[in-house]
């Protein structure tokens, strides 16, 4: 099992004044090998934010030199408060303390083997009267573990520190005496050092171990056999039908990869019918073949089929989400990332927790999104893949539900990538924006949109620069007054993402300016409407297709589709037969049908500000057109 730290504010000062310049490299070898993970949480990224190296040429900070490896997470202030009531409030540590505890503690609870790295000998004896089940060890002990698990030249290194640090650690406990009884802290340092692993190399096998590798193998081998690769034929014989039983499964794939042969599709919802059924009949045949068999073939062939499924529900919810039935979405959604926990594919997690937090997100339910994007970004720190949209994410839904500190924390972090990579930035922001459009949130999307347009300008991208025109342009005709109600202070916080210099500033506020202008223009009524039928051609020409930014549907079972077009602006569409099953990000094409035009109603323009109100002769004609890609969930 591989060994999660958790690692307090004064190991990082001994590092600062002893660590050698090889340090990051030893330690970031360890951390690439999948076998060590370490963890802070932001109260630490504050106390030790002034640190350097001060054995290293130019002295650099700590954290920026140390955040590849480290892994960031927000502990509720609640859960804080609670263990401090629990301990009591007189016994209680440091609140940065306490919120490291009950990170070890939640790590422990999730299987993680954790030491809480600590010379806060109150955070043993508490971590153990409150039964957390982390263990600790001292700073020098830390750096002794990591010797035993790195090469010679890294072993001799950390071993080295460990001395030095542990010499500190003695001084200054020692400086105590006459303050508490320090012989219960020596005793416990002296402890952690001889209580050590036995290297693996040396570990003689159980058979309990023997038959837990001889499971990883097996399951291994049913997973290559579904994808068709040649196993071993002892592991073939051993796995007796287990392969045929599962194979239905491998269907699921080949209609996920059908549904995308086309760049694009015009029936969501006959995809989302035909994929329910192609899994209900897969889970059907594999559940009539597991029956008869016992519970250890029943786990191996479910752990097996976990990938499939979790790409499936994956597909079904963003289906769901595209026809407007966010409830279903989300139970789809969390299938597959409990499908992901089952093959520990660390990745699914993350695209499902993402996906589950812009759902929470488009209902308002701000603190519900916050967790699902911080524990997103765990993932991705923990596979090394972008962290940017989920930090930016974060930062938004922490700052709605009102808890201002977390969100400039991950803001700042969010800013370190960002002026590392102002064309990638860009091109992330962009795509949180048209994802925040997609889940009705359009006052959200303009702010991530405004800041795209900055990267782009300054990473001097004149195509990206035109689309973000037409996007900002479509958020602010998705616009409602309620939209406007949620963003106090949000434009002073992504502000603080990117730092523009004065002439791109200047450039930028008169690209902003020219996009401001556009907007008014498209506030006002269309300057010609006509009452009789007219080919929708005269209205959009052929080839031009409109873009959904909200749908509604009155008390009378009306729908109102409000679009937007580059060069008309925002338009309705009225729907009089009934609830059409669209979402924001949606393209039509109007097709050989006609239409009428009117002016809106001063209600109707006031509250969507649209500019003219479409009726459609033959709704029929209407073509609903979606990415497949968004579809299945390809990235």
């Amino acid at each position: 099992m591989s060994q999660t730290w958790v690692i307090d504010s004064n190991c990082f000062i001994h590092l600062g004044a002893m660590a050698p310049d090889g340090f990051l490299k030893d330690l970031s070898a360890l951390h690439r090998s999948g076998n060590h993970s370490f963890c802070v949480t932001p109260g630490v990224h504050r106390e030790v934010r002034t640190v350097r190296f001060q054995r290293w040429k130019k002295k650099p900070e700590l954290l920026k030199a140390l955040e590849p490896i480290l892994t960031t997470i927000n502990v509720e202030e609640d859960q804080i408060r609670g263990l401090a009531k629990m301990i009591g409030e007189k016994a209680s540590p440091q609140d940065v303390d306490l919120s490291l505890m009950v990170l070890a503690s939640q790590l422990t609870r999730e299987g993680q083997e954790v030491v809480l790295v600590t010379d806060d000998f109150k955070m043993t004896t508490t971590g153990e009267k409150a039964n957390l089940g982390y263990t600790t060890c001292p700073p020098s002990t830390f750096m002794q573990r990591l010797a035993q698990s790195g090469g010679a030249k890294s072993s001799s290194a950390f071993n080295s520190l460990s001395r030095r640090i542990r010499a500190a650690e003695m001084r200054y406990a020692i400086s105590r005496v006459n303050e508490y009884d320090i012989q219960a802290k020596l005793t416990w340092m002296v402890d952690s050092l001889i209580t050590v692993q036995v290297p693996k190399a040396k570990a003689t096998a159980s058979p309990e171990s023997n038959l837990d590798k001889d499971e990883v193998l097996l399951s291994t081998s049913l997973k290559r056999a579904l994808k068709g690769e040649q196993i071993k034929a002892k592991h073939k014989k051993q796995l007796g039908d287990l392969i045929e039983i599962c194979t239905p499964m491998v269907g699921l794939d080949d209609h996920l990869a059908s549904l995308s042969t086309k760049a694009y599709s015009t029936d969501v919802e006959g995809a989302y019918s035909m994929t329910v059924l192609a899994l209900s009949e897969g889970l059907e045949a594999v559940g009539l073949g597991l029956a008869p068999l016992d519970e250890h073939a029943a786990e191996l062939a479910n752990t097996a089929i976990a990938g499939f499924i979790q790409r499936t529900e994956t597909a079904l919810g963003l289906m769901a989400k595209m026809s407007g039935n966010r409830a279903s979405a989300r139970l789809h959604l969390a299938r597959a990332l409990q499908a992901a926990t089952l093959i520990d594919d660390r990745f699914a997690e993350m695209h499902s927790m993402h996906q589950l937090g812009l759902l929470a997100t488009g209902s308002d339910d701000w603190e519900r999104a916050a967790k699902l994007f911080e524990t997103a970004d765990r993932q991705a720190q923990a596979i090394q893949s972008n962290r940017l949209p989920y930090l930016v994410l974060a930062g938004i839904t922490r700052h709605l539900n009102l808890e201002l500190t977390k969100a400039q924390d991950h803001m700042n972090a969010a800013r370190t990538l960002v002026m590392k990579d102002k064309a990638a930035a860009c091109n992330d922001l962009t795509k949180i924006g048209i994802s925040l459009l997609s889940i009705d949130q359009p006052g959200l999307a303009l702010e991530l949109l405004d800041e795209a347009m900055e990267c782009a300008m300054e990473s001097q991208q004149a195509s990206e620069m035109e689309r973000l025109a037409d996007l900002l342009l479509m958020a602010n005709a998705a616009m409602t007054k309620i939209d406007t109600l949620h963003h106090d202070g949000l434009r002073e916080l992504l502000d603080g993402l990117n730092a523009i210099s004065d002439d791109a500033k200047q450039a930028f506020d008169e690209q902003i300016e020219a996009i401001e202008t556009q907007v008014s223009l498209h506030l006002s009524p269309l300057s010609e409407t006509w009452s009789d039928w007219q080919p929708a051609q005269r209205l959009i020409g052929d080839g031009q297709t409109l873009t959904v930014v909200r749908s509604e549907v009155d008390e009378h079972g009306h729908t109102l589709i409000v679009v937007h077009h580059t060069e008309l602006g925002t338009l309705g569409l009225w729907l009089p037969e009934g609830r059409v099953p669209v979402s924001p990000g949606h393209i039509i094409s109007l097709g050989a049908t006609r239409v009428k035009v009117a002016k809106p109603t001063v209600e109707l323009q006031d509250q969507h500000s649209i500019r003219g109100i479409v009726a459609i002769e033959e709704s029929t004609a209407l073509d609903f057109i979606v990415p497949t890609e968004e579809m299945t969930g390809e990235d």
